[in-house]
């Protein structure tokens, strides 16, 4: 086993750090479905879940609204009428409140998180998170998922804002772990979105760190491809997401790993 000590690690979110698989799939159908039969699309002319998320794993990757609406027109590409007039900004304003209800059943950290970001602590190697996600996807996915912060209901509270929310998450995620610095760029934050560096190099400009001493991590195919373009020189694919180990590789990881306890297992 090949031991690493980076100043940094910079890591995805979703189906890396978290298991947000389900609520992504589960929770883009019922969108998706719920907008168009109250459009008028019969029943019958909507896909079964199982359809849709095989649809949904040839267009996911970048925002939630564009993956919705690559995702429609691929359900209805032989179809187009039922494309007509398709709000899809709308289509994605339905997304959140569909999502937030059924986030505590669906989203789980990945085994070994609270080892790895404990591990990050004793070590005094700082961390982020780029995503492509928001700031309200980051507070309600990693606060369900780690209830030892405490911050389980903050994505439900009305008297923040979701920057004040993820300021708050950020202070305990550092503070609960004694992490030296830890900071969360989404996608409010760049105008790009990965295989774009630009989320890459913000986070690496908030730690004050650069590329060669920094270690990147994902489960999918565009974060290899930022981690190239930003020249992050360790690139680790995780597979418990949604790519498996070929794709990874063949995307520019430097490595694979299986689960986050192999990678606490090599930092030293």
């Amino acid at each position: 086993m090949i031991m690493i000590s980076p100043k940094a690690i910079i890591s995805d979110s979703d189906g890396t750090l978290v298991n947000t698989l389900r609520l992504i799939r589960y929770g883009q159908y019922e969108t998706f479905k719920t907008y168009f039969t109250a459009k008028g699309v019969n029943l019958e002319d909507i896909p079964d879940c199982e359809t849709y998320e095989e649809l949904l794993n040839r267009t996911v990757g970048g925002s939630a609204r564009d993956t919705l609406e690559r995702t429609a027109r691929l359900v209805f590409e032989d179809r187009p009428q039922y494309l007509e007039d398709a709000d899809f900004d709308k289509l994605h304003d339905l997304l959140n409140p569909i999502q937030d209800n059924i986030a505590p059943e669906f989203v789980k950290a990945y085994e070994g998180l609270p080892s790895l970001l404990n591990r990050l602590g004793d070590l005094d190697i700082k961390l982020a998170i780029f995503t492509s996600g928001t700031p309200h996807h980051i507070v309600r996915n990693i606060g369900v998922s780690l209830p030892e912060l405490g911050l389980i209901d903050l994505y439900k509270s009305a008297d923040m804002s979701d920057t004040e929310k993820l300021r708050l998450f950020e202070k305990t995620v550092k503070e609960h772990f004694e992490i030296p610095e830890f900071t969360v760029v989404t996608c409010k934050d760049v105008a790009t979105h990965k295989p774009d560096p630009a989320s890459l190099v913000m986070a690496m400009e908030r730690l004050g760190v650069v590329s060669r001493n920094s270690l990147i991590i994902g489960d999918h195919a565009v974060d290899m491809k930022a981690g190239i373009k930003a020249g992050v020189p360790v690139r680790l694919g995780v597979t418990h997401g949604f790519d498996d180990d070929k794709v990874l590789l063949n995307a520019g990881a430097t490595d694979v790993i299986h689960s986050l306890d192999e990678l606490t297992a090599r930092l030293g």
